[in-house]
């Protein structure tokens, strides 16, 4: 029998802001809390009404990976539809527990193979492995192949995020206070870069906002691979923050490849409604 290959992800990929047309992409949604709201379907609704919410609460978001049992749920969903294989693209396990949560979900499934992969990576970098992942598995390419072809997308791709408003890392722990007073007096702002680890981690410290998104645009245009790479561009409604930064990528190179996708409400919780990301994803030549 044929094996029929299934690819699921969550909503940290922003799958749901990709133009595609393929059957077998799944995704679970990473649900989000304010207070005692919960934010989940974003498949349907996308961030919007979580965006909505931020930006008029007080409260600190919270976020959380998929239960086991929702896992699972979803495991013999896809079954249920007659595939053979699950490769799951979560997000990178230094960021969520998800990873771990299919693992122990694998163990409870029965009559198909579940392949969970460590993707080392999140936002729109994870849609673009997923939508390539599901491309080889309609080519007929093995769970093997299709694997080592979207680590290497991993491994030839990079996400900068540039934060404007640094209130949301303090409320999240992420940013000592002390350090937060010092950065809005001096007007610095950090660059952070999701590493090779799959950690999101401060890469240097800017001075002003717009110079810290030429600095990501740089960066990213640096890296590009110009004949099979593309350059990604997430945000939330700052609709100027992102008119600026295409600005900025077409003075450069005017010919150059760019998507854009929103910033993954699980994300936006942790650094808030001002920030964006400049990402280059590098295709490697078949």
């Amino acid at each position: 029998m044929k094996n029929k290959i299934a690819i699921l992800t969550d909503s940290s990929s922003t799958i749901y802001t990709f133009n595609h047309d393929y059957d077998n992409i799944f995704m679970i949604n990473l649900p989000c809390y304010i207070g005692d709201e919960t934010f989940t379907d974003f498949d349907k609704h996308g961030d919007k009404y979580f965006y909505q919410a931020l930006k008029i609460s007080k409260l600190v978001p919270k976020t959380s990976q998929p239960s086991v049992g929702e896992t699972l749920d979803m495991f013999n969903k896809i079954k249920s539809l007659g595939y053979t294989d699950i490769i799951y693209l979560p997000i990178s396990k230094e960021l969520s527990g998800t990873f771990l949560n299919g693992h122990a979900s694998k163990e409870m499934v029965e009559g198909i193979n579940v392949e969970i992969v460590d993707t080392k990576t999140t936002v729109s970098i994870l849609g673009a492995m997923t939508v390539e992942a599901a491309r080889l598995a309609t080519l007929g390419k093995s769970v093997e192949e299709i694997v080592k072809k979207v680590m290497e997308i991993s491994d030839n791709s990079t996400y900068y995020l540039v934060v404007n408003d640094l209130t949301s890392l303090v409320q999240n722990g992420r940013l000592s206070y002390a350090k937060y007073r010092i950065a809005n007096l001096f007007k610095i702002k950090p660059l952070i870069i999701l590493n090779e680890e799959g950690k999101l981690v401060s890469m240097e410290n800017v001075r002003t906002y717009k110079s810290a998104l030429r600095k990501a645009v740089s960066y990213a245009l640096e890296n590009l691979d110009p004949e099979h790479g593309e350059i990604h561009i997430s945000y939330t409604d700052n609709v100027e923050d992102l008119e600026f930064v295409k600005e900025e990528i077409l003075k450069i190179k005017p010919d150059v490849k760019y998507s854009v996708f929103t910033i993954p409400s699980t994300v936006a919780a942790h650094v808030g409604m001002s920030a964006l990301g400049v990402a280059y994803i590098n295709y490697k030549k078949e």
